[in-house]
């Protein structure tokens, strides 16, 4: 294992690199992680986090950095070099592993997003209007219910996870009936 979640900060050594919103001015702790680079000595990062309950950390499919999801905030982490590389998104709230595919898929509230092996990422057009229920990932695809509040409905798609497309997210086909409506101003 090349990294650990630490129970709190470490009393002793040296001080935790804190990767915050305010960065070295802000002084609470978070999610506490050791990391244990391959070519330089093992340093401890403390990560705030967003608004969901959504947490943890992985290895990056690219098998030299790593994702920290802290609270739905969702970063890459360069180890080697003690850096976040790149913030992805701030309302993850479930996390999928695709080790077959050399990809890690995420939810966000209305679509998902996707980091792979190569270091690209893909992100999927909105599917929902507000949240998604029932996923289940059969190889290379995700299913799922989108919700949509026409109807107060809970409604099938399919998300293909090599690309981010999708087939039925129940958004664009309420957008695509929706009509446009002009005002006309009176004086």
């Amino acid at each position: 294992m090349r990294f650990e979640i630490l129970p709190g900060l470490p009393p002793y050594g040296p001080m935790a690199i804190s990767f915050t919103q305010y960065g070295e001015r802000e002084h609470r702790e978070g999610l506490v992680v050791r990391f244990y680079p391959r070519m330089s000595e093992p340093w401890v990062g403390n990560f705030l986090g967003s608004m969901t309950a959504c947490t943890g950390v992985f290895e990056h499919p690219n098998k030299s950095d790593f994702i920290v999801v802290v609270q739905g905030a969702g970063c890459i982490v360069d180890p080697e070099h003690r850096v976040v590389r790149d913030h992805f998104a701030s309302d993850i709230k479930e996390i999928f592993p695709l080790p077959s595919i050399g990809s890690i898929a995420f939810r966000r509230l209305t679509n998902f997003i996707a980091l792979k092996a190569d270091n690209s990422k893909w992100d999927s057009p909105r599917i929902s209007w507000d949240d998604f229920r029932n996923i289940e990932v059969h190889d290379c695809s995700l299913v799922g219910e989108a919700y949509t509040p026409i109807g107060d409905a809970w409604v099938p798609f399919q998300l293909d996870l090599l690309t981010g497309d999708c087939h039925n997210g129940i958004y664009a086909q309420d957008m695509a009936r929706a009509v446009p409506v002009q005002r006309r101003w009176r004086m």
